[in-house]
């Protein structure tokens, strides 16, 4: 399986949140902000088309996992990909060879992190009942002016609500 340029590009970005962050690990919420720090990608594309306000999601996120002392540029070598960044890394790979994709890239990591049960990107997301599910090949394709929803889309949609109604999510 190949890694898409985009997809390296956010490994990158997100390196640079967890040293930012105060990090020396970086983990599946580092991965979700090098999403939304990279921008110009299909899952930033799909989170707006859902009614993300990126900007808010982003100030929440870095509210809740930042430390009090960044990083220093110095110690860039010693910023790796911690047991739950290598596990969102490896689950983005296996949705792109589960989608059929020629490389990996945004959407899949995507929707790995909103596999994550631990993170707090998971957490936001499933707050707002967006699941991995509706970030579906089909969904990322369609038509940013169409409203219509699938009757699939439609049952996930009412399951992951049903789910999220029955969890209560400590932030």
């Amino acid at each position: 399986m190949k890694i898409s340029e985009e997809f390296d590009a956010i490994v990158g970005f997100a390196r640079e949140e967890a040293m930012r962050t105060g990090s020396y690990s970086i983990d599946a919420d580092h991965l979700f902000l090098g999403i939304l720090r990279h921008g110009n990608n299909p899952a930033v594309e799909a989170l707006r088309s859902l009614g993300v306000d990126t900007a808010g999601c982003k100030s929440e996120i870095d509210s809740l996992i930042f430390h009090e002392h960044s990083i220093p540029y110095s110690s860039e070598d010693d910023i790796r990909l911690g047991r739950e960044g290598s596990n969102t890394v490896s689950l983005a790979i296996a949705e792109a060879i589960a989608d059929g994709a020629e490389e990996a890239g945004a959407m899949h990591i995507l929707k790995a992190v909103c596999k994550q049960e631990k993170s707090r990107s998971s957490e936001y997301m499933r707050r707002r009942g967006l699941c991995s599910s509706i970030f579906s090949k089909d969904r990322a394709n369609r038509s940013k002016s169409s409203s219509e929803i699938s009757p699939k889309e439609l049952r996930i949609l009412i399951s992951t609500l049903k789910l999220n109604s029955d969890k209560t999510i400590v932030s």
